[in-house]
């Protein structure tokens, strides 16, 4: 199965390098991701900071690149190996001397230390502000960014533009997510001694389809589960293109798609809602002995209805349920899965990661500062394009503008904190909590 390059370097880099930038220095800092409870990944390899610094420097820019100390440590990334391509470590009691950063990156939520720097900076990573981050909220009350920018909704301008994905940095861990989903799957039906027999995967996007990629060894009949029309027809000819003869596709689960099949992944998950649930235990067990379910969903309540459900518990619950109720079973669930892998995670997050830093520098440089980038983004309205027919006109540089302007959360100008993003505002409690502080 292929997919479109997620970095298109050198088309950016040409697009950058058009410009005439008054300022010739930019600071861009790497940080960590403690927030998360056994997040093992990093934002950006220390390949990622070569390829970051050659772009910038053919464009005639100075990078100072600096990581948080251990930032790499996890998924196998020293510091040493960091310092080989030009940075500066750095420990987090340090940042408060950093006169002049313009980017800060760190694969999640911001992290306390966050708030230590003068400001201002422009602040990109995945934020779920649903979980209320006490880091966040530090920030908030400092005042010492410019802007802060979710990686998980940034996206659709460029990458439809280069026939990518909408949202590239989510669907980047999807893929991965399915990937660890299938090849766990394998794992346990092998060390299990099941034969290759009937594989089901609920959802036919692009979780589901990494999944498919990594259970095509054990699959002699695929099954999947695909509610809407327009995905369907689009699976017909990708399962074909990926070698599968015998493949059926269909709306709902039944009881004959289960019956007697080894495994099935659940890859259905959307969003940030509760996890739909597609199947039940008595469907579960309507497969044959010794099979194996992964669910990538597990930290949105899992997929399978059983007795014991509550929808207040949380990810590590809903999986010891399951695995209690599955114990004849091969049964993975991780809250996380990119995380299982990764140094590999890291890698590919990067990739999709590395062209909004890039361009978050260029336009500190380009128009002056961290607050003067920010500015001309909000000159920008949020717009979700359906189609590469609606961007005649725009050119990479532009669609990438675009993209953070749909990613922009929360700005700073004037030095008071302002709601960007139309979700946030009408979330009352979500609102009031920005709001709560920023006035702390």
């Amino acid at each position: 199965m292929s997919h479109a390059d997620p970095n298109p370097r050198g088309q950016l880099r040409e697009a950058l390098c058009s410009h005439s930038f008054p300022r010739k220095r930019v600071t861009f800092l790497l940080g960590t991701d403690e927030y998360i409870r056994h997040e093992t990944r990093v934002a950006l390899t220390p390949r990622h900071l070569s390829e970051l610094r050659e772009d910038l420097d053919a464009c005639g820019l100075d990078l100072h690149l600096l990581v948080v100390s251990g930032a790499g440590k996890r998924a196998g990334f020293r510091d040493r190996d960091y310092e080989h391509v030009g940075a500066e470590i750095v420990a987090p009691s340090q940042l408060a001397g950093i006169e002049a950063l313009d980017v800060l990156h760190a694969l999640k939520e911001p992290t306390r230390y966050e708030s230590r720097p003068p400001g201002p900076f422009l602040r990109i990573g995945a934020l779920h502000l649903a979980s209320y981050p006490p880091g966040v909220c530090e920030l908030l009350a400092r005042k010492n960014f410019a802007a802060i920018l979710d990686g998980g909704t940034i996206g659709n301008c460029s990458y439809l533009k280069n026939g990518g994905d909408r949202t590239p940095i989510v669907a980047s861990m999807s893929r991965f997510a399915g990937w660890v989903a299938g090849k766990k799957l394998v794992a346990g039906l092998r060390e299990n001694g099941m034969d290759a027999g009937k594989m089901v995967v609920v959802g036919g996007g692009i979780a589901g389809l990494s999944a498919i990629e990594k259970i095509a060894p054990l699959t002699t009949r695929l099954i999947v589960v695909e509610p809407y029309p327009e995905t369907r027809e689009r699976l017909t000819g990708e399962l074909t293109e990926m070698g599968f003869s015998d493949f059926e596709i269909i709306p709902n689960l039944t009881d004959e798609a289960v019956t007697d099949a080894v495994g099935i992944v659940f890859a259905h998950r959307s969003g940030a809602k509760a996890a739909e649930k597609v199947c039940t235990i008595e469907q579960i067990r309507k497969m044959k002995k010794g099979s194996g379910i992964a669910d990538i969903a597990i930290d949105q309540g899992g997929s399978i209805l059983h007795d014991s459900y509550c929808e207040d518990d949380d990810a590590d619950t809903c999986s010891k349920k399951y695995q209690a109720i599955l114990k004849d079973r091969f049964y993975y669930a991780e809250t996380n899965m990119p995380r299982e892998e990764p140094h590999d995670a890291s890698e590919r997050h990067g990739d999709v990661s590395l062209p909004y830093v890039t361009m978050l520098l260029a336009l500190s440089a380009l128009h002056g500062g961290p607050r003067e980038a920010m500015e001309e983004i909000l000159r920008r309205e949020i717009r979700i394009f359906d189609s590469a027919d609606e961007l005649d006109g725009r050119d990479l540089f532009d669609c990438f503008v675009q993209d953070l302007r749909n990613g922009l959360q929360l700005a700073t100008p004037g030095g008071k904190v302002w709601i960007t993003d139309p979700d946030i505002e009408k979330n009352q409690t979500l609102a009031e909590w920005v709001r709560t502080c920023a006035t702390s």
